[in-house]
Parts: structure tokens; C-alpha cells; sequence
């Protein structure tokens, strides 16, 4: 009760910043993480008259999200100050937004150590600019770990989850930080796709010796879509040599996947074994207050004043995942303003509705068709992508098989791959039994078509 602030203390700045700390420590737990570090961390208290406390804002969105949690700041600051508060909310000026973008930039790598044969990182990948919510925070704070130390903790470290979750933002982030902060390590950035294209290369050229040595000085090895090399014998064993030989010399190794390393089939053990002898972390689709935050930063870096009711609305309509998320906000954004019309809840719903449903179709994935096949089976997902030719599980297989082709613009051989490498004339086989089932079988036409529906309306 000592420490409690109260009205007219002589010197009003230490007691706003004294008021206002204390608040952010009462409101932390209250509020959703994103939501506090974006709206609530970046506001200042300017002006205390009388009991009237005008506040801040970083941007005309956290000014909107401030306002709606007035009453829980009105409530924060009464039981520090000790008597009642009204508040006001208004702009801070412009040099918060300024100096965001210099920490930014700051942030922003120059790519002379990166390994010749690494793709590209982008600019905009970097930790600063990624959105921190309860699905994603453990595997941000092992990213930016792994940055800090790489080679000493979390080695290695797999990163699994769904497409457009964030994985790539991550890895890139690792490679940004490693390139500013330890410039004597040299940085590869690969696909599983290169990595098996490079491979390919150096066969046909007769220069496998000159492959191992460019991969084998590597550093810091950040591999993306690992689940790319499954099915390709002779691109896993090289990998698997690879991938001790970095090891032993205790060289920082990230790998990225759609799935966890235990769902990862056709893939010996021995590889899932080592994937899984350091840090495995998932990504979840993130939550209402977590994809706010997202279309916020993604509106602020547009220089775009999009009303949070508009954002509100593309976050409970978008839910799978970021990159449909800012699609339907550039959307959204090009309709306003290519029809001269004010964004609203109203226009949003409207737009959006037609886009959600001709983007459903085009999203969706064959590992989502999969592992709903594997939930309604009560199989696991391993048992999908096996070779295994027990009866049910054969079924399931082919009963997949058939929705990826009904249900996404992946075409034969594509969704081979996603089976682990198998033939596309072994995908076409699994569809035409399916269809004469379908014709026969009244428990498989059943089957079959509650799955249809609820792909078709994004129940999976």
C-alpha cells in the first residue's frame, strides 16, 4: 500500500511511468500475447489533468484495440492510483513507426557468408517481424536460441507443422541472425527438393566429391521440406552421411517438414531417429487474437489504415493458415480500393466469402486429406503413408488417394510424392478401386462421401 500511486504527485512524469508500468504488469496476464506486445507495450502514457490520463497509441489499430480493453486499463490503473481514472486515447507520434522500420533494417542481413549453392533469404523474414502467439511461441524461442548458439543447443532441431504456418519465416530468421551476429560461419539456406536436385547434379557430372565438400563446410545447414527427400533411396543415404558428418562436427542443423519426424514414411528409422535425437517442435495454426495481430503488422507494413472490425472479420473467416490470411487481406485491400469503396465488416464478408470458397479448393493439401482419412480410419498417419498391405489399411490408402485427387489441383504425380514417392500409375490404380467400390459398397460410398463433405466445407 506504500507504493501506491495516487492523484497530484509533484512530479507527474515519474508517476505516469510509474502508473503505467505497474498497469502493464496487472494487464499482461489478462490479455492475449500477441495483443499486448503489438497494442499494449507500444503505448505511452502522455498527459495526467486531474483524474483524466490520456494514453498513447503506436498506430490508429492499436488505438482501436486499446479502446476496446478500456475498461480493463480503466480498471489497472484505479487500483494503482488508488481513485477513480478516465482516460483518453489518442496517436503518439510518427517516430515509434519510423524507428521499428531502422530496427528492421537493422536486422536485415547482408548475404555475404551465405554458401553459393543456398537459396536466397528474405528480407522480410527476419525474428523481429514474426508474430509471437500460444501456437508458435515454444518453437520461436528454440529458433532464436538455436540463432544465438548455433552448433551448442537444440542440435538439431526439427520444426513440423502445417503449410503456411510459419516454418520457412523460422528458418530464414535463424539464417538472418547467424549472418549478423556470427559473421565467420558460413550459412546454408536448401529445399529438400535442391538438396536432391544438387545430388542429382553431381551424378550425372561424375562430382560427388566436390558435393560433399561444399556441404560438409557448412555451418549453419537450414533445410526446408525435408519430407521432399522420402521415397528417394539414394538421395536419403547420401543425406544420412551428410547429415552425420555435420553432426559430429557439431555444425548447427535445422530441418523443417509438414509432418513429425514418426509420420515422415517411406523413411528408415535410423533418419527418424536422429531427427528426433535433438528439439522437435510443432507449429498450430494460430488462434483469433494471434492472426489479428498478423493482418495488424501486415496492414502497418503496407501503410494501410485497416478498421480492427475489418481485420476482426478476415480472422474468423481465414483460419488455416498466414499466407491465405495476408492474401485475403491484400484482397480485401485491392477491392476497396480498385472500387473506391470504404473497407467494412460488410465488404469484407462479402468479398471474402467468394474467396474463401474458390481458395479452399487450391489450399488444400494432400497431408490434410490424409490425416482426415487417418482420423476417420482411427489409423494413424504412418499407417497411410506405409507400405504396409493390411486389408483396412489399404483401403484408407486408396480411399486418400482418391480425395487428393477430387479435392485438390495436385496432379498424379504430385500426390505420388506426397505418398511417399509412389508411381503415379499406383495413385490412378487406388482411385479407379475407390470408384468401383463407391458403385458397390454402400459403407464406402458412406465414408467416402461425409469426407467430401467436410473437406468441401473446411471441416478438416
Amino acid at each position: 500500500m506504500d507504493n501506491q500511486l495516487r492523484l497530484g504527485e509533484t512530479d507527474a512524469n515519474i508517476t505516469l511511468e510509474r502508473a503505467w508500468a505497474d498497469a502493464l504488469g496487472l494487464l499482461e496476464p489478462e490479455v492475449n500475447r500477441p495483443s499486448f506486445e503489438s497494442f499494449f507495450k507500444t503505448a505511452k502514457p502522455l498527459s495526467l489533468e486531474g483524474n483524466r490520463l490520456t494514453l498513447g497509441a503506436a498506430s490508429e489499430l492499436a488505438k482501436i484495440f486499446l479502446q476496446k480493453y478500456s475498461e480493463l486499463i480503466k480498471t489497472a490503473l484505479e487500483s494503482i492510483f488508488g481513485a477513480s481514472v478516465e482516460l483518453e486515447f489518442t496517436l503518439l507520434p510518427a517516430e515509434p513507426k519510423k524507428s521499428r522500420s531502422a530496427s528492421v533494417k537493422k536486422e536485415q542481413r547482408p548475404q555475404r557468408n551465405i554458401s553459393p549453392f543456398s537459396l536466397q533469404l528474405n528480407e522480410k523474414y527476419i525474428f523481429s517481424s514474426f508474430v509471437v502467439g500460444p501456437c508458435n511461441r515454444l518453437a520461436h524461442a528454440a529458433a532464436f536460441s538455436a540463432a544465438k548458439n548455433p552448433g551448442v543447443v537444440y542440435n538439431p532441431f526439427f520444426l513440423y507443422g502445417g503449410p503456411g504456418l510459419g516454418k520457412t519465416h523460422l528458418l530464414q530468421a535463424i539464417g538472418h541472425h547467424v549472418l549478423e551476429n556470427h559473421p565467420e560461419l558460413h550459412v546454408a539456406y536448401v529445399s529438400g527438393e535442391m538438396f536432391t536436385s544438387h545430388y542429382v547434379t553431381a551424378l550425372r557430372e561424375h562430382k560427388t566429391e566436390e558435393f560433399r565438400r561444399k556441404y560438409r563446410s557448412i555451418d549453419v545447414w537450414l533445410l526446408d521440406d525435408v519430407q521432399f527427400l522420402a521415397g528417394k533411396e539414394r538421395t536419403k543415404e547420401e543425406f544420412f552421411h551428410t547429415f552425420n558428418a555435420l553432426y559430429q562436427m557439431n555444425k548447427q542443423i535445422i530441418l523443417s517438414s509438414d509432418r513429425s519426424p514418426r509420420n515422415l514414411s517411406p523413411l528408415e528409422e535410423r533418419l527418424k531417429s536422429r531427427f528426433e535425437s535433438g528439439l522437435v517442435v510443432d507449429i498450430a495454426p494460430p488462434d483469433l487474437e494471434t492472426r489479428i495481430a498478423i493482418l495488424g503488422n501486415k496492414a502497418e507494413s503496407e501503410n494501410a489504415d485497416v478498421p480492427l472490425p475489418v481485420l476482426t472479420c478476415i480472422a474468423e473467416l481465414i483460419q488455416t493458415n498466414i499466407r491465405a490470411l495476408e492474401g485475403a487481406l491484400v484482397t480485401i485491400m485491392a477491392y476497396s480500393s480498385l472500387m473506391k469503396t470504404p473497407l467494412s465488416p460488410e465488404l469484407a464478408s462479402q468479398v471474402l466469402g467468394r474467396y474463401v470458397e474458390e481458395k479452399r479448393f487450391t489450399e488444400l493439401a494432400p497431408d490434410a486429406v490424409q490425416r482426415a482419412v487417418a482420423d476417420a480410419f482411427n489409423i494413424e498417419l504412418a499407417d497411410i503413408l506405409s507400405g504396409s498391405r493390411r486389408k483396412d489399411l489399404v483401403l484408407a490408402r486408396h480411399v486418400a488417394m482418391y480425395l487428393c485427387r477430387e479435392h485438390t489441383n495436385y496432379s498424379l504425380p504430385a500426390i505420388g510424392r506426397a505418398f511417399g514417392g509412389k508411381d503415379h500409375s499406383t495413385i490412378l490404380h487406388g482411385c479407379k478401386r475407390v470408384q468401383a467400390l463407391i458403385e458397390s459398397d454402400p459403407s464406402v460410398k458412406e465414408i467416402v462421401d461425409t469426407l467430401s463433405s467436410d473437406l468441401k466445407a473446411g471441416r478438416l
